[in-house]
């Protein structure tokens, strides 16, 4: 007979598998939930051409306010349940900052807006960065080395981290920024999964929690590289773990601040978040020292100047490099494996949001992200 350990990993090993098959893993954009209460007061949702949303409210102010945001979704959470289910509503944004401004300025009998774990009319909603965290991450690029993933079923609190499969890529540069003191995290190059993300961090939520020194939690996004993943590919599950720990992996089930331990004498940092099956994730990271050759990669970036329809690189400096762009769903819609100056016509290339992936003969890359407008 089974027991009852085994019979609970055989139920959420065959829920991920079901759930993450043949879906992508980053899902990078804040999740808010609106309960919006009178029918009237939902939005007409317009698509632009960048294929971000407009929200067309009946009171305008509630317009303005949406409109100092990027918008990427917006759908119906319950559109066959009971009449209170019916009012609520997630729309997916750039910024946990519409929450604040969401609350601060439409009355609940409008609207109420969601964040998980947060307690509302509770503000300010974050702290400042801790001066520590600035000053061992700023400027500086961090491989993942070591992972671990505990639950109910495996509880294991003073079992040793594991470390990362050989070939295993995930590497992030971090700079801070002082005016708005948030810390951005940012991939260097494609994951091994091919995933990209820029997100910026700012303090722990203190509501809620006793110890926020040393937190951080996701507050910004950017749109991503977020390519259809099979569930059998290598690594899935892995970059699945660390995007849930960082609040933005598709169906994550991390919850509450990122707590972040530094060791100043290896050069290395964990990020700690509990998760909702009774457990924790620790994702450590260990700083990357860059060589001459990859600060040379790290300064190469692609442009394009105004009254040059052609794709330009900066500090090539005459070395091969194969070019591919992306759109904004991440599909390829141009490979060459020679890049030539003047030959990528940009012009035929519909306004929005692209990614530019650089690649070296020793198959060092890059993603970046090109705006068209």
């Amino acid at each position: 007979m089974l027991s009852k350990n085994c019979i609970k990993s055989l139920i959420f090993s065959l829920w991920f598998c079901i759930t993450f098959s043949q879906e992508a893993i980053l899902c990078s954009s804040q999740s808010l939930t609106l309960k919006i209460e009178n029918t009237l007061d939902i939005p007409i949702v317009t698509t632009n051409n960048d294929g971000t949303l407009s929200l067309n409210f009946a009171q305008q102010y509630i317009t303005d306010i949406f409109a100092d945001y990027i918008i990427h979704d917006f759908y119906q959470l319950y559109p066959n349940g009971s009449d209170t289910l019916q009012k609520y509503y997630m729309v997916n944004a750039n910024s946990r900052a519409l929450y604040e401004s969401v609350s601060t300025q439409v009355p609940t009998s409008t609207m109420t807006i969601f964040i998980e774990y947060f307690d509302l009319g509770s503000f300010p909603i974050v702290t400042s960065i801790s001066p520590q965290l600035i000053t061992s991450l700023d400027g500086n690029t961090y491989d993942v080395t070591k992972h671990i993933s505990t639950s109910d079923v495996d509880p294991c609190y003073s079992c040793p981290l594991y470390d990362v499969p050989e070939n295993f890529n995930f590497r992030v540069n971090f700079n801070y920024d002082t005016t708005k003191d948030i810390l951005y995290m940012e991939s260097d190059e494609p994951t091994s999964c091919g995933n990209s993300f820029a997100i910026g961090l700012k303090g722990g939520n203190p509501n809620g929690f006793e110890n926020v020194d040393n937190t951080l939690q996701h507050w910004e996004s950017e749109p991503g590289i977020a390519p259809q993943v099979d569930f059998s590919e290598p690594y899935h599950y892995l970059e699945f773990e660390i995007f849930s720990v960082l609040d933005i992996a598709c169906n994550g089930y991390n919850y509450g601040n990122i707590e972040v331990s530094i060791n100043t004498e290896s050069e290395t940092f964990q990020f700690y978040r509990s998760n909702a099956i009774f457990g924790y994730h620790i994702i450590e990271f260990s700083k990357v020292n860059l060589s001459t050759q990859d600060e040379s990669s790290v300064k190469m970036k692609p442009f394009k100047s105004k009254g040059n329809p052609f794709l330009q690189i900066s500090n090539l400096n005459d070395v091969p490099i194969s070019v591919e762009i992306l759109n904004g769903i991440g599909q390829t819609v141009f490979f060459t494996k020679n890049f030539e100056k003047n030959s990528i016509d940009l012009s035929s290339y519909e306004t929005g949001l692209y990614f530019v992936r650089l690649k070296k003969l020793n198959n060092q890359q890059k993603s970046f992200k090109l705006l068209l407008n």
